[in-house]
């Protein structure tokens, strides 16, 4: 049988509407999962910094960016705006020590992407935020559960 599980990397975001699983591996970043439960449409955004910088067009990579491309994803795909429902995970603080403004981009990533949902109306039904390991999430699009397992601290690590 072929993997089943589409995997989306840092700054990339991906969309299935069928019996695939969406996967990631977090650190700092934050993973959104939207999900329209009814067309059974969802999508993943990796999501590395609150805000675009200038020039830098890589939409998956900024929450001001991702979550409507990804909403704009979901609803090419079937899902409807109105029905979507949103799964936050990650923003671990993975540098600890050094500079704060650094330490602390995972906090600015949730709550960068908490703001944009709501003002895109989306609620959350999941959180799973903060702490200091990363996370793998797997997400099952046809019954809607997800498993994040928390990972073993690495030197360097800081997806």
């Amino acid at each position: 049988m072929a993997d089943q599980t589409v995997t989306v990397k840092m700054a990339e975001m991906g969309v299935v509407s069928d019996d695939r699983r969406l996967k990631t591996i977090l650190g700092s970043c934050v993973g959104i999962i939207l999900r329209d439960p009814e067309k059974r449409v969802s999508g993943l955004a990796h999501i590395m910094l609150p805000e675009r910088h200038r020039s830098d067009t890589t939409e998956g990579k900024y929450a001001d960016t991702a979550i409507p491309g990804l909403v704009a994803r979901v609803a090419s795909q079937g899902g409807r705006a109105g029905s979507l429902q949103a799964l936050v995970i990650g923003g671990a603080k993975m540098f600890p020590l050094g500079n704060e403004r650094i330490a602390s981009v995972g906090d600015q990533n949730v709550a960068a992407s908490r703001a944009i949902l709501a003002q895109c109306r989306i609620p959350i039904v999941f959180e799973d935020t903060g702490g200091t390991s990363g996370r793998s999430v797997t997400f099952d699009n046809m019954t809607g559960a997800v498993s994040v397992r928390t990972l073993q601290a690495m030197k360097g690590a800081g997806a």
